[in-house]
Protein backbone atom coordinates (compact mmCIF):
# COMPACT_ATOMS: atom_id res chain seq x y z
CA UNK A 1 0.00 0.00 0.00
CA UNK A 2 1.03 3.58 -0.98
CA UNK A 3 0.43 6.42 1.73
CA UNK A 4 -0.23 9.71 0.46
CA UNK A 5 0.23 12.76 3.51
CA UNK A 6 0.48 15.62 0.67
CA UNK A 7 -3.28 17.21 0.55
CA UNK A 8 -5.01 15.74 -2.80
CA UNK A 9 -8.28 16.92 -4.89
CA UNK A 10 -9.67 15.47 -8.21
CA UNK A 11 -10.70 17.84 -10.66
CA UNK A 12 -13.44 17.33 -12.88
CA UNK A 13 -13.63 19.90 -15.50
CA UNK A 14 -17.12 21.00 -17.04
CA UNK A 15 -17.69 24.16 -18.66
CA UNK A 16 -13.85 25.39 -17.48
CA UNK A 17 -13.06 23.28 -20.35
CA UNK A 18 -14.45 26.18 -23.14
CA UNK A 19 -14.89 28.67 -20.94
CA UNK A 20 -11.83 30.93 -18.87
CA UNK A 21 -14.72 32.45 -16.93
CA UNK A 22 -16.04 29.13 -15.40
CA UNK A 23 -12.77 27.53 -15.14
CA UNK A 24 -11.33 30.42 -13.12
CA UNK A 25 -13.96 31.11 -10.85
CA UNK A 26 -16.06 27.99 -10.33
CA UNK A 27 -13.59 25.17 -11.07
CA UNK A 28 -10.17 26.03 -10.44
CA UNK A 29 -11.54 28.69 -7.86
CA UNK A 30 -12.99 26.51 -5.90
CA UNK A 31 -10.50 24.45 -5.06
CA UNK A 32 -8.76 28.18 -3.57
CA UNK A 33 -12.09 28.22 -1.53
CA UNK A 34 -12.21 25.05 0.12
CA UNK A 35 -8.39 25.34 1.31
CA UNK A 36 -9.68 28.67 2.66
CA UNK A 37 -13.02 27.59 4.21
CA UNK A 38 -11.13 24.15 5.65
CA UNK A 39 -8.34 25.91 6.49
CA UNK A 40 -6.06 23.44 5.22
CA UNK A 41 -3.25 24.56 2.91
CA UNK A 42 -0.52 22.46 1.25
CA UNK A 43 2.00 24.47 -1.05
CA UNK A 44 2.75 21.01 -2.72
CA UNK A 45 -1.38 20.43 -3.36
CA UNK A 46 -1.47 17.73 -5.81
CA UNK A 47 -4.59 18.50 -8.28
CA UNK A 48 -6.02 15.50 -10.02
CA UNK A 49 -7.47 15.53 -13.39
CA UNK A 50 -10.13 13.07 -13.41
CA UNK A 51 -9.51 12.08 -17.21
CA UNK A 52 -6.76 12.77 -19.65
CA UNK A 53 -5.61 16.66 -19.23
CA UNK A 54 -6.83 18.66 -22.97
CA UNK A 55 -4.24 20.03 -25.00
CA UNK A 56 -5.46 22.41 -25.85
CA UNK A 57 -4.62 27.02 -25.56
CA UNK A 58 -6.81 27.44 -22.49
CA UNK A 59 -5.41 24.41 -20.36
CA UNK A 60 -1.99 25.36 -21.30
CA UNK A 61 -2.63 29.03 -19.89
CA UNK A 62 -4.25 27.00 -16.74
CA UNK A 63 -1.35 25.05 -15.88
CA UNK A 64 1.24 27.99 -16.94
CA UNK A 65 -0.71 30.73 -15.03
CA UNK A 66 -3.29 29.83 -12.57
CA UNK A 67 -2.71 26.25 -11.42
CA UNK A 68 0.77 28.21 -9.66
CA UNK A 69 -1.64 30.20 -7.75
CA UNK A 70 -2.70 26.56 -5.99
CA UNK A 71 0.31 24.76 -6.08
CA UNK A 72 4.00 24.35 -6.87
CA UNK A 73 2.51 20.91 -8.16
CA UNK A 74 2.00 20.19 -11.68
CA UNK A 75 -1.45 19.21 -12.51
CA UNK A 76 -1.69 15.46 -12.90
CA UNK A 77 -3.94 12.91 -14.78
CA UNK A 78 -5.80 10.52 -11.83
CA UNK A 79 -5.63 7.35 -13.77
CA UNK A 80 -1.87 7.79 -14.92
CA UNK A 81 -1.31 9.37 -11.33
CA UNK A 82 -2.56 6.34 -9.69
CA UNK A 83 -0.71 3.87 -11.67
CA UNK A 84 2.35 5.44 -10.62
CA UNK A 85 2.31 3.91 -7.63
CA UNK A 86 2.45 0.42 -8.48
CA UNK A 87 0.46 -0.78 -5.62
CA UNK A 88 -2.57 -1.80 -4.98
CA UNK A 89 -4.13 0.42 -2.57
CA UNK A 90 -3.49 3.82 -2.16
CA UNK A 91 -4.37 5.88 0.90
CA UNK A 92 -4.77 9.26 1.10
CA UNK A 93 -4.15 10.95 4.37
CA UNK A 94 -5.64 14.07 2.93
CA UNK A 95 -8.07 14.80 0.25
CA UNK A 96 -10.84 17.34 -0.41
CA UNK A 97 -13.90 15.37 -2.03
CA UNK A 98 -16.23 17.91 -3.60
CA UNK A 99 -16.83 21.34 -2.79
CA UNK A 100 -16.64 22.50 -6.52
CA UNK A 101 -19.36 26.15 -6.09
CA UNK A 102 -21.89 27.41 -8.97
CA UNK A 103 -21.36 30.93 -8.70
CA UNK A 104 -23.54 31.98 -12.30
CA UNK A 105 -26.29 29.87 -11.90
CA UNK A 106 -29.93 31.58 -10.94
CA UNK A 107 -30.90 29.14 -8.93
CA UNK A 108 -27.74 29.61 -6.67
CA UNK A 109 -26.19 33.27 -7.12
CA UNK A 110 -27.93 34.19 -4.27
CA UNK A 111 -25.17 32.00 -2.19
CA UNK A 112 -22.71 34.15 -3.07
CA UNK A 113 -23.15 36.13 -0.75
CA UNK A 114 -20.91 36.62 1.73
CA UNK A 115 -18.00 35.01 -0.20
CA UNK A 116 -16.45 38.06 -1.41
CA UNK A 117 -12.84 37.67 0.51
CA UNK A 118 -13.01 34.29 -1.14
CA UNK A 119 -13.58 35.77 -4.53
CA UNK A 120 -11.09 38.46 -3.54
CA UNK A 121 -7.90 36.84 -2.38
CA UNK A 122 -8.63 34.05 -5.35
CA UNK A 123 -7.95 36.73 -7.51
CA UNK A 124 -5.22 38.50 -5.37
CA UNK A 125 -3.52 35.08 -5.15
CA UNK A 126 -3.34 34.88 -9.09
CA UNK A 127 -2.24 38.36 -9.67
CA UNK A 128 0.98 37.82 -7.20
CA UNK A 129 1.87 34.57 -8.17
CA UNK A 130 2.13 36.24 -11.69
CA UNK A 131 4.32 38.78 -10.59
CA UNK A 132 2.41 41.43 -9.79
CA UNK A 133 0.96 43.41 -6.80
CA UNK A 134 -2.70 42.33 -6.30
CA UNK A 135 -3.14 46.05 -4.40
CA UNK A 136 -1.70 48.44 -7.30
CA UNK A 137 -3.08 51.75 -8.48
CA UNK A 138 -2.59 53.04 -11.72
CA UNK A 139 -1.72 57.21 -11.70
CA UNK A 140 -3.10 58.05 -15.30
CA UNK A 141 -5.97 57.20 -17.13
CA UNK A 142 -6.14 54.07 -19.94
CA UNK A 143 -9.55 52.97 -21.42
CA UNK A 144 -9.61 49.57 -23.02
CA UNK A 145 -12.09 48.38 -25.42
CA UNK A 146 -12.49 44.93 -25.88
CA UNK A 147 -12.65 43.85 -29.56
CA UNK A 148 -14.16 40.36 -29.00
CA UNK A 149 -12.95 39.00 -32.43
CA UNK A 150 -12.83 35.41 -31.71
CA UNK A 151 -14.75 32.72 -30.40
CA UNK A 152 -15.15 28.76 -30.10
CA UNK A 153 -19.20 30.14 -30.21
CA UNK A 154 -19.01 31.97 -33.18
CA UNK A 155 -21.56 30.86 -35.88
CA UNK A 156 -20.22 29.61 -39.27
CA UNK A 157 -22.35 32.01 -40.99
CA UNK A 158 -21.01 35.44 -38.88
CA UNK A 159 -17.51 36.79 -38.11
CA UNK A 160 -18.64 37.54 -34.28
CA UNK A 161 -20.66 36.25 -31.17
CA UNK A 162 -21.58 38.27 -28.30
CA UNK A 163 -19.58 41.73 -29.67
CA UNK A 164 -20.08 45.36 -29.93
CA UNK A 165 -21.21 45.44 -33.64
CA UNK A 166 -20.31 49.40 -34.35
CA UNK A 167 -16.62 48.62 -32.56
CA UNK A 168 -15.43 51.35 -35.18
CA UNK A 169 -17.55 53.64 -34.33
CA UNK A 170 -17.20 53.59 -30.63
CA UNK A 171 -12.96 54.09 -30.64
CA UNK A 172 -13.46 56.71 -32.90
CA UNK A 173 -15.57 58.51 -30.66
CA UNK A 174 -13.91 57.83 -27.69
CA UNK A 175 -10.91 58.82 -29.05
CA UNK A 176 -11.98 62.23 -30.38
CA UNK A 177 -13.81 62.89 -27.26
CA UNK A 178 -10.95 62.01 -24.74
CA UNK A 179 -8.06 63.22 -27.17
CA UNK A 180 -5.27 63.29 -23.39
CA UNK A 181 -6.57 59.47 -22.45
CA UNK A 182 -4.78 56.37 -23.74
CA UNK A 183 -7.45 54.07 -25.58
CA UNK A 184 -6.40 50.97 -26.67
CA UNK A 185 -8.34 48.21 -28.46
CA UNK A 186 -7.55 45.00 -26.93
CA UNK A 187 -8.22 41.35 -28.47
CA UNK A 188 -7.54 38.95 -25.50
CA UNK A 189 -7.52 36.17 -27.05
CA UNK A 190 -3.93 37.02 -28.77
CA UNK A 191 -2.24 37.66 -25.11
CA UNK A 192 -0.67 35.25 -22.89
CA UNK A 193 -3.08 35.50 -19.21
CA UNK A 194 -0.23 36.98 -17.45
CA UNK A 195 0.18 40.01 -19.44
CA UNK A 196 -3.47 40.55 -19.51
CA UNK A 197 -3.09 41.01 -16.03
CA UNK A 198 -0.37 42.92 -16.49
CA UNK A 199 -2.10 45.45 -19.24
CA UNK A 200 -5.78 45.18 -16.86
CA UNK A 201 -3.96 46.30 -13.77
CA UNK A 202 -2.90 49.57 -15.50
CA UNK A 203 -6.65 50.64 -16.96
CA UNK A 204 -8.81 52.31 -15.14
CA UNK A 205 -12.14 52.32 -17.61
CA UNK A 206 -12.72 48.90 -19.38
CA UNK A 207 -15.53 48.47 -21.94
CA UNK A 208 -16.62 45.09 -22.59
CA UNK A 209 -19.30 42.86 -24.11
CA UNK A 210 -20.68 40.56 -20.76
CA UNK A 211 -20.15 36.42 -21.52
CA UNK A 212 -16.74 34.70 -20.79
CA UNK A 213 -14.28 37.61 -21.83
CA UNK A 214 -15.74 39.91 -18.95
CA UNK A 215 -14.64 37.19 -16.58
CA UNK A 216 -11.49 39.36 -16.50
CA UNK A 217 -12.91 42.34 -14.98
CA UNK A 218 -11.72 41.24 -11.40
CA UNK A 219 -8.15 41.84 -12.33
CA UNK A 220 -8.98 45.67 -12.67
CA UNK A 221 -7.05 47.67 -9.72
CA UNK A 222 -9.09 48.99 -6.96
CA UNK A 223 -11.49 52.15 -8.20
CA UNK A 224 -11.31 51.18 -11.51
CA UNK A 225 -14.50 51.10 -13.66
CA UNK A 226 -16.00 48.88 -16.27
CA UNK A 227 -18.50 49.40 -18.37
CA UNK A 228 -20.48 46.18 -19.37
CA UNK A 229 -22.91 45.42 -22.35
CA UNK A 230 -26.25 43.98 -21.29
CA UNK A 231 -28.50 42.08 -23.55
CA UNK A 232 -32.24 42.24 -24.65
CA UNK A 233 -33.93 39.63 -22.90
CA UNK A 234 -36.81 37.86 -25.60
CA UNK A 235 -37.98 34.94 -23.11
CA UNK A 236 -38.51 34.44 -19.59
CA UNK A 237 -34.96 33.16 -18.00
CA UNK A 238 -32.10 33.65 -15.78
CA UNK A 239 -34.37 35.42 -13.44
CA UNK A 240 -34.81 38.38 -16.32
CA UNK A 241 -38.17 39.09 -17.56
CA UNK A 242 -39.12 39.76 -21.63
CA UNK A 243 -38.23 43.06 -22.99
CA UNK A 244 -36.21 43.70 -19.85
CA UNK A 245 -32.08 44.67 -20.34
CA UNK A 246 -30.63 41.87 -18.79
CA UNK A 247 -27.04 41.43 -17.28
CA UNK A 248 -25.15 38.07 -17.74
CA UNK A 249 -22.82 38.22 -15.49
CA UNK A 250 -23.47 41.00 -12.95
CA UNK A 251 -24.66 38.85 -10.50
CA UNK A 252 -21.41 37.83 -9.87
CA UNK A 253 -19.22 40.54 -10.93
CA UNK A 254 -21.05 42.79 -8.13
CA UNK A 255 -19.57 40.69 -5.58
CA UNK A 256 -15.84 41.95 -6.74
CA UNK A 257 -16.73 45.97 -5.08
CA UNK A 258 -13.20 47.26 -5.44
CA UNK A 259 -14.34 47.55 -8.84
CA UNK A 260 -17.32 50.20 -10.14
CA UNK A 261 -19.20 48.08 -12.56
CA UNK A 262 -21.80 49.90 -15.40
CA UNK A 263 -24.34 47.48 -17.33
CA UNK A 264 -25.11 49.15 -20.72
CA UNK A 265 -28.43 48.74 -21.03
CA UNK A 266 -30.17 47.25 -24.18
CA UNK A 267 -33.32 48.38 -24.66
CA UNK A 268 -35.12 46.84 -27.84
CA UNK A 269 -33.78 46.09 -31.49
CA UNK A 270 -32.39 49.21 -31.99
CA UNK A 271 -29.96 48.71 -29.62
CA UNK A 272 -28.73 45.06 -30.91
CA UNK A 273 -28.14 43.16 -34.09
CA UNK A 274 -27.90 39.25 -34.76
CA UNK A 275 -24.90 38.10 -35.81
CA UNK A 276 -25.90 35.83 -38.54
CA UNK A 277 -28.72 35.52 -41.00
CA UNK A 278 -31.91 33.71 -39.09
CA UNK A 279 -30.88 33.87 -35.39
CA UNK A 280 -33.45 34.74 -33.15
CA UNK A 281 -31.49 34.25 -29.98
CA UNK A 282 -30.61 37.85 -28.63
CA UNK A 283 -28.67 36.69 -25.81
CA UNK A 284 -26.31 34.56 -27.29
CA UNK A 285 -26.55 35.02 -31.05
CA UNK A 286 -26.90 38.92 -31.40
CA UNK A 287 -24.20 41.95 -30.61
CA UNK A 288 -24.63 45.68 -29.40
CA UNK A 289 -25.33 48.59 -31.14
CA UNK A 290 -23.13 50.97 -28.56
CA UNK A 291 -25.09 54.82 -28.57
CA UNK A 292 -21.97 56.89 -28.21
CA UNK A 293 -24.11 59.66 -26.48
CA UNK A 294 -24.99 57.29 -23.69
CA UNK A 295 -21.77 55.76 -23.75
CA UNK A 296 -20.30 58.76 -22.81
CA UNK A 297 -22.55 59.83 -20.00
CA UNK A 298 -21.33 56.32 -18.61
CA UNK A 299 -17.48 57.17 -19.21
CA UNK A 300 -17.86 60.84 -17.93
CA UNK A 301 -19.34 59.46 -14.53
CA UNK A 302 -16.56 57.29 -14.12
CA UNK A 303 -13.97 59.93 -14.60
CA UNK A 304 -15.78 61.89 -12.40
CA UNK A 305 -16.10 59.21 -9.72
CA UNK A 306 -12.26 58.59 -10.16
CA UNK A 307 -11.42 62.21 -9.39
CA UNK A 308 -8.96 63.05 -6.60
Amino acid sequence: MTRLSRLHTVWADALGASNIGHGLWEELGSISYSMERLNEFDPELVIMHEGNIPQTALFRSYQQYIVPALTKTPLVEFGAYIRSFKTKYICFEKVFAGGQLSIFKQSTIKENHGREPLFYNWRSKIIAKNGFDPGFIPNKHQIIVTNKSNSQWTNPASNRHRAIANLKEVVNFIRKSYPTIDTEVVEWQNIPFNKQIEKLLNTTILITPCGGISMIIPMLPHGAHAIVMDYYATQEQYGFKRGQSASMEGAFLNHFPHVRKHYYQVYGSQDYEFDFPGAKDTRNDASVIVNTTRLQLLIDTALEDMQP
